[in-house]
């Protein structure tokens, strides 16, 4: 089968289609005459991002091979010296068959399984900062591969290179994006990015959960409502607003529920590229931060009772309700403040206040002390 055609949209297909990609190694078997193949990148030589081979050998001889048998492939270790980097081999030419026939995987993985896999056209990829294995195999009964077909992978192999660095980028990209949600999700507040007619572009988990609960936001055509008609009228001046407004400004209105306090919305637009994008951030002063008490406990040395007395004293709550709450003496609350206030270096309740409520509001977290 010396006239191997690979084709080469195939390749660049599997940059961006994962199935595509999942079909590659099958794919490529099929254009020279191979029996299995596999294929993978990673980030270096060592580490494997993503995996396509052709089926041939069960997900539970590849967990196998990984588990125990990687270590001891004679073939990988002779493609990944420097000098046989990213060219394509009959890899007959660099482990000799006796070496072979003698080694650990042959006898105890591809025996052992009753396989007979002889022949490999392989090859090492190094292509912007990612490293690919390509591994082709033929049966002992088959006959190995010819220089025509080696000729036909290595014709390609640059096309293979730049779908692993393709694949590399992009899956870095979306780790870059899970990344920056993940961020967002931790932020103790709604948080919509919009495009400037209050369209929804994305939202973090807390603003999923207040459009889920429908008591003062929604969405309509995609836009972001509030449910009461004056609130939404003041939301809409400031969309606008924001969209027209240069500089960093911003502006805060409140919208409310049918029951408990309002909402408060603090609204600003940002520049993404050409584009103005706004940014709305909802924040229910109902909602507690379950992660405080631990954060002002590492801060400054508190003691848990302090940690929980400072947190109420922030919330607005006097020392004979604090005395009550906790079924203590008015003076062991009074004692527990003075060190609250000796361990923050302040005087006054305002200072308190000001220092505790400077910390960022976390969300998803649980003191779990």
């Amino acid at each position: 089968m010396d006239k191997a055609v690979i084709r080469t949209e195939e390749i660049y297909d599997a940059a961006t289609d994962d199935e595509a990609f999942d079909r590659l190694a099958a794919t490529l078997a099929d254009a020279v005459g191979a029996r299995s193949g596999v294929l993978h990148w990673g980030r270096t030589p060592q580490h494997v991002a993503e995996i396509s081979y052709s089926g041939y050998f069960s997900d539970a001889q590849m967990a196998l091979y990984d588990e125990e048998f990687q270590g001891d492939d004679i073939w990988g270790v002779a493609l990944d010296r420097a000098e046989a980097i990213n060219r394509v081999w009959n890899v007959e030419a660099l482990v000799p068959i006796r070496a072979y026939e003698d080694s650990r995987i042959y006898n105890e993985w591809i025996r052992g399984m009753g396989d007979d896999t002889f022949h490999c056209l392989g090859g090492v990829i190094q292509k912007d900062g990612t490293t690919g294995h390509i591994g082709l195999h033929r049966g002992r009964a088959q006959k190995p591969f010819s220089e025509g077909e080696v000729r036909a992978m290595q014709d390609n192999i640059g096309h293979i290179g730049r779908m692993f660095a393709i694949r590399s980028k992009l899956d870095r990209a979306r780790h870059h994006g899970r990344s920056l949600h993940a961020t967002l999700d931790m932020v103790g507040h709604a948080v919509f990015t919009l495009r400037p007619n209050g369209a929804l572009i994305d939202c973090n988990r807390l603003a999923d959960a207040l459009l889920r609960r429908g008591d003062a936001l929604g969405l309509r055509q995609r836009q972001l409502k509030a449910l009461d008609p004056r609130d939404d009228e003041a939301l809409q001046a400031a969309f606008r607003a924001a969209a027209a407004r240069q500089g960093g400004q911003a502006s805060a209105i409140f919208v409310h529920r049918e029951r408990g306090l309002p909402y408060v919305l603090s609204i600003a637009a940002v520049r993404v590229g050409t584009e103005r994008q706004i940014v709305a951030i909802v924040t229910d002063p109902a909602d507690r931060d379950l992660s405080l008490s631990s954060r002002i406990r590492a801060l400054y040395g508190l003691t848990r009772a302090e940690a929980e007395v400072a947190e109420a004293l922030c919330q607005g709550r006097g020392l004979e309700e604090l005395s009550q709450e906790r079924g203590v003496a008015l003076n062991t609350v009074r004692t527990q403040i003075k060190n609250i206030y000796v361990k923050l270096d302040c005087s006054r309740q305002s200072e308190l206040v000001a220092r505790i409520g400077a910390l960022p509001r976390l969300s998803g977290f649980e003191d779990m002390e």
